[in-house]
């Protein structure tokens, strides 16, 4: 129809390709590349499951006809004639050359193994989750992401009792949920079983406080408090936050 569809792959783009290619049982990966004609641009961040530092991301276009309209050129300045392929003009290249040493040196096969354990890990976990009261899984996972919810008591307390814990889970709304992003370091044995453990006791704690005011300043009482005012005070509450944080 002439237009454009980009799609965000920046969290999923060095796991989807190589779990297409696994063919792992009960895994199904659906077309979402330039495979689909209707594609034109992708965006893939080597700093998350490409294991290269933060600083380091990747657009991609089905051709170079599309990619020059991301250049930015300047031929009047008073300073020479300027063009960068990015809105960003200067850019470290260490981050550059650490990212590709990065991929250079886990190759296909280090992101096969990668990709193959980090799934498995995803889904014995589900299976303990399931088993635990008061949680369900949301949608039907295929890949790495394991999300939660709770029919029960606020589900994002279990979060912030998990994060006192030394677990990083992500808070998510509409609706409220936690989501697990299995990594090579939440794989094995002795991780995946500290991990139940402490999901099934902060479970049980947050059942228990049900009918309690969620703890200031946890993801609870934010989110809570954020999905009962219009969306415009929520943003400016954003802007300020951002603007103390620039400050501190």
């Amino acid at each position: 129809r002439g237009v454009g569809l980009h799609v965000d792959c920046c969290l999923g783009g060095f796991i989807l390709p190589f779990a297409k290619k696994l063919n792992i049982p009960g895994v199904n990966i659906p077309d979402f590349d330039f495979g689909l004609p209707g594609v034109t641009s992708m965006s893939v961040d080597t700093h998350k499951y490409g294991y290269a530092s933060k600083g380091t991301s990747v657009v991609l276009y089905r051709d170079s006809k599309l990619r020059k309209y991301q250049y930015f050129a300047y031929p009047d300045w008073t300073g020479g004639l300027y063009v960068t392929p990015t809105i960003a003009g200067s850019r470290p290249g260490a981050l550059t050359a650490a990212c590709w040493a990065s991929l250079a040196t886990l190759g296909q096969e280090g992101f096969m193994k990668r990709t193959q354990e980090i799934i498995e890990c995803r889904m014995r976990l589900q299976k303990e989750v399931e088993k635990i009261d008061g949680l369900f899984i949301l949608g039907n996972p295929q890949a790495m992401i394991l999300c939660f919810g709770s029919n029960d008591f606020p589900v994002l307390n279990v979060g912030d009792l998990m994060s006192k814990k030394g677990w990083s889970l992500n808070s998510l709304q509409h609706p409220d949920s936690i989501h697990l992003c299995c990594t090579v370091r939440t794989c094995g044995p002795e991780v995946e079983a500290d991990f139940i453990t402490d999901l099934k006791a902060c479970v049980a704690q947050a059942a228990a406080r049900a009918l309690e005011a969620p703890e200031e300043g946890g993801n609870a009482a934010i989110y809570g408090m954020a999905s009962g005012m219009p969306s415009g005070p929520v943003k400016e509450l954003m802007y300020t936050y951002t603007d103390a944080k620039l400050k501190a």
